[in-house]
């Protein structure tokens, strides 16, 4: 099969909320999800690593001027229009 080029990404949309709302919404998913590990501590030492993992990647593409940051604190449908929005730039 050998390699496969793709092409360099002109677009990154970076989906964020805040800690805080990403603790309450995975503790919330742990309700049903029967996930043992959807606790508090073990939910912020999840998101430190994401965080040491994603943000020199973001950094990265904010300096070649393709991040678009979401604010993903608002509602589902919220969220799902910014994304719109950006997408539909690409058209």
């Amino acid at each position: 099969m050998g390699i496969q080029l793709i092409a360099a990404p002109t677009l990154l949309l970076y989906v964020d909320a805040g800690k805080d709302t990403m603790v309450k919404r995975l503790l919330k998913r742990g309700e049903t999800s029967g996930r043992v590990d959807d606790n508090e501590e073990t939910i912020k030492k999840r998101l430190e690593t994401y965080y040491k993992a994603t943000e020199p990647v973001i950094a990265y593409y904010e300096k070649k001027g393709i991040v678009r940051k979401i604010n993903a604190e608002g509602t589902v449908d919220e969220v799902f229009k910014q994304v719109c929005t950006h997408l539909d730039v690409l058209k």
